[in-house]
């Protein structure tokens, strides 16, 4: 109930939509780097674990069929997709290989059993699981981690820590980055066009990006 109050709370009803240039800004060059290793088209299925309010399952949907699930009701309830469903990312009530693909953004320092969620985002994808993550490395994201009690897992979320926990559940990682110094509901909107500027690949991006094939 710890996480789930915290993705529960009032303050969530001011959270930045997936139309707001910032988070604009912070999904698109990760969704354009995903495109150019994960095939993904109109006759493609893609399953969005933790999906929130939509920041990646509105542009998903543009790309390809798209499926949210979340534990969250209000979270759920402000994602503008239809097809969304209450649920919990370690039990998917999905059968085995019924996605081309299976997303999560910012979910496993959230959940109690990440081997678990790892685990099932395997089972229900025919071939890839895509993971985006807090980078340990960033001394800002290290900061907020240590500061916010439901966030403090991700100090141990190095690039070494994240490869080994997918490689434990079946999952051969073929690619990795940490990206851009935006963060989705922090950067202040004034400092959007200067933090543009550095919207690509780094050590210390803000962001790890994983793509796994099972």
């Amino acid at each position: 109930m710890f996480q789930k109050d915290y993705w529960e709370r009032k303050s969530l009803e001011d959270r930045r939509g997936p139309d707001h240039p910032v988070i604009r800004a912070y999904v698109a060059p990760k969704i354009e780097w995903i495109r150019k290793r994960v095939p993904l088209g109109s006759q493609s299925r893609l399953l969005d674990v933790g999906c929130g309010n939509g920041f990646f399952t509105r542009p998903f949907s543009a790309i390809c069929d798209t499926v949210g699930v979340d534990f969250s009701r209000k979270m759920l309830e402000r994602n503008p997709c239809p097809s969304k469903l209450l649920m919990d990312a370690g039990h998917l009530s999905f059968q085995d290989m019924a996605f081309d693909a299976v997303f999560c953004h910012a979910l496993l320092h959230h959940v109690e059993d990440m081997d678990a969620v790892l685990r099932e985002m395997r089972r229900v994808s025919r071939k890839y699981v895509v993971i985006l993550e807090p980078n340990r490395a960033n001394p800002l994201m290290a900061l907020f981690s240590a500061l916010v009690p439901e966030e403090r897992k991700a100090l141990k979320f190095s690039a070494r820590y994240l490869k080994g926990r997918l490689e434990q559940n079946g999952l051969k990682v073929t690619a990795h980055c940490a990206y851009g110094l935006l963060v989705p509901n922090k950067a202040p909107a004034f400092l959007l066009p200067v933090l543009e500027l550095f919207n690509f690949p780094q050590p210390w991006g803000m962001t790890h990006i994983l793509i796994a094939e099972r």
